[in-house]
C-alpha cells in the first residue's frame, strides 16, 4: 500500500477543524496541515443548524488546506457526533453448514446486514462488535474457527437522522465536496487517546467539548457504552456571563481563573484582582468566579457518574478515567473527578508515533485530539491524482523521423494538440463522487 494523503473535518460547537495527514505504507501518520474556523452559531452540540453558514466556513478551511498540500482535495472524511449519539445492543445470528470456517467476508456480511436494523427516529452511524458466540462458545476473534452457528453481539452507535443529512447538504450539495466516510467522533478520539492496555483493563474516556461531554466505556478490548451529555465548556462560559461580562471576556476569565474546586481562603486572598488584558474584571470577585465554574462542572461530573453507572461496568474499570477535549483544561478537573469517583484520572496524550510536519499547537492542545483521531482511523487516499503530461516520443533525443510523403486519399481533418490534450484532461480529471444521497431516502 502506497503513501496516502487523508483529509478530515471535525465539526465542533466552538470551532470547525480541517486536517490533512499523510500515512505511510507501514501506517505511520504525519499531520501535514491543520486549519480552523470559529463555528459561530451554525453548529450546536455537534449538529449543523445553519447549512449555508457552515458550508461557507468549511469551504474556507478546505481552500486553506489545499494551499499547503501538493494537489486538490477530492473527498473528505467527516467526524459525526452530538447530543443524540449513544449506543444500543444488537445481535445477529447465522446458521452455517457443519464445519464452516469463519472468514473476514462472513463477519463483514453480518456487520453489513446489521446496518439495516430499523431504529425509531434515529440512524445507525457506526457499528462496533463486542463478542461472538461461536457454537455457544464466547470468542472475541472468531476468524479461522470452524463452526455451524455464529452470533455477533454488536454495539450500534446511533444518532438522529439530521446529523448525517445536514452534513451531506453542507458538503456534497453546497460545496460539491464528496464525503469519503462518516466516522463516529467518539471512536476517533479513543483511537489516539487510549492505549491497548487501558481498553483491555477497562476505562472511561471523557471528551469535554464545547457543547457536549461524551462518555465512552471500554472493557476487554471492546467499546461497551457511549453516551453524550448536553453540557460542555460553553455552559461554563455562559454562566460566567451572568456576572455582567460579555461572552468573549467570560471565555478569557474561564481559561485564566476558572477552576473545578474552589481554592482555599489563603489562595483566594492572594488572588484579589483578576488581571486580564482587555477585560474589565474589577467588579468580579475571584471567589465568586470560582463558585460559578465549580457549580457547573460539578453538575457535569454528576451526569458523568450516572452514565458510568448506567453502562454496567462501574466496578470493572481498573484503568480509571482518561480526559480530553478543550474543556478538560479546566484547573483542578482531574482532582474533582478522582474525588467524586474514586478512580485514577489522567489527561490524554497523543501517541509518540504520530508526528507533525510543522510546529503546531495541536501537539499539546487536547481540543485537536478528535480531529487527529479521524486521520488515524481513515484509510482512503483523499487527493486528486496529478494530471500526466503527454510527451512526444523521440528517437535518440532528436526529432522523430518524418514519414515518406505518399499520395493519400482525402480524409477528415486531424484533431489538433489542443483538442487531444483537452479530451485527455477531461478523462483523467473526472473524480468518482460518492452517492451518499441513498442514505437519506427513506
Amino acid at each position: 500500500m502506497e503513501t496516502r494523503y487523508i483529509a478530515a473535518i471535525d465539526l465542533g460547537t466552538s470551532k470547525i477543524i480541517g486536517i490533512i495527514g499523510k500515512k505511510s505504507a507501514e501506517g505511520k501518520l504525519t499531520v501535514e496541515a491543520i486549519e480552523k474556523e470559529d463555528s459561530g452559531t451554525c453548529i450546536k452540540r455537534g449538529c449543523i443548524l445553519n447549512v449555508e453558514d457552515a458550508a461557507s466556513r468549511i469551504k474556507k478551511i478546505i481552500t486553506k488546506l489545499e494551499n499547503r498540500i501538493p494537489e486538490k482535495i477530492a473527498k473528505i472524511y467527516v467526524g459525526i457526533g452530538g447530543q443524540s449519539v449513544h449506543t444500543i445492543d444488537y445481535s445477529i445470528n447465522r446458521q452455517l453448514n457443519e464445519d464452516t470456517q469463519v472468514t473476514e467476508d462472513l463477519i463483514a456480511s453480518m456487520l453489513a446486514e446489521s446496518k439495516n436494523f430499523p431504529v425509531y427516529n434515529s440512524e445507525i452511524i457506526g457499528i462496533e462488535p463486542t463478542e461472538f458466540l461461536v457454537d455457544n462458545r464466547m470468542e472475541a476473534h472468531p476468524k479461522g474457527i470452524f463452526c455451524s452457528d455464529i452470533q455477533a453481539n454488536l454495539k450500534l452507535i446511533i444518532g438522529r437522522p439530521s446529523l448525517k443529512k445536514n452534513i451531506f447538504r453542507c458538503l456534497t450539495e453546497k460545496i460539491k465536496m464528496p464525503i469519503a466516510g462518516y466516522i463516529p467522533s467518539a471512536l476517533a478520539t479513543a483511537a489516539v487517546a487510549l492505549s491497548d492496555n487501558e481498553k483491555s483493563l477497562g476505562c472511561v474516556l471523557i471528551d469535554f467539548g464545547g457543547g457536549t461531554t461524551t462518555v465512552s466505556v471500554y472493557k476487554d478490548d471492546f467499546l461497551r457504552y457511549i453516551s453524550t451529555i448536553p453540557f460542555g465548556g460553553r455552559n461554563l462560559t455562559r454562566d460566567i456571563c451572568s456576572l455582567n461580562v460579555l461572552e468573549p471576556e467570560a471565555e478569557k476569565l474561564k481559561i485564566a481563573y476558572g477552576t473545578a474546586i474552589v481554592p482555599s481562603a489563603k489562595e483566594i486572598k492572594n488572588t484579589s484582582n483578576l488581571n486580564i488584558e482587555g477585560v474589565d474584571a474589577t467588579k468580579i470577585k475571584y471567589q465568586t468566579l470560582c463558585r460559578v465554574t465549580e457549580a457547573r462542572i460539578e453538575e457535569i461530573v454528576q451526569n458523568i457518574i450516572a452514565q458510568i453507572e448506567e453502562s454496567g461496568y462501574s466496578k470493572q474499570l481498573s484503568a480509571g478515567i482518561v480526559i480530553t477535549g478543550g474543556a478538560s483544561q479546566l484547573r483542578q478537573l482531574p482532582e474533582l473527578l478522582k474525588q467524586k469517583t474514586g478512580m485514577d484520572v489522567r489527561k490524554a496524550m497523543l501517541p509518540k508515533e504520530i508526528v507533525f510536519a510543522n510546529r503546531s499547537e495541536a501537539v499539546f492542545n487536547p481540543s485537536y485530539m478528535q480531529a487527529i483521531g479521524l486521520l488515524a482511523i481513515a484509510e482512503e487516499h483523499c487527493l486528486k491524482e496529478p494530471e500526466k503530461i503527454i510527451e512526444n516520443q523521440t528517437t535518440g533525443g532528436g526529432k522523430a523521423p518524418e514519414p515518406p510523403k505518399t499520395p493519400q486519399p482525402p480524409k477528415q481533418p486531424k484533431k489538433g494538440l489542443f483538442d487531444i490534450f483537452g479530451s485527455f484532461s477531461e478523462k483523467v480529471g473526472k473524480i468518482l463522487e460518492e452517492d451518499d444521497d441513498k442514505n437519506f431516502k427513506k
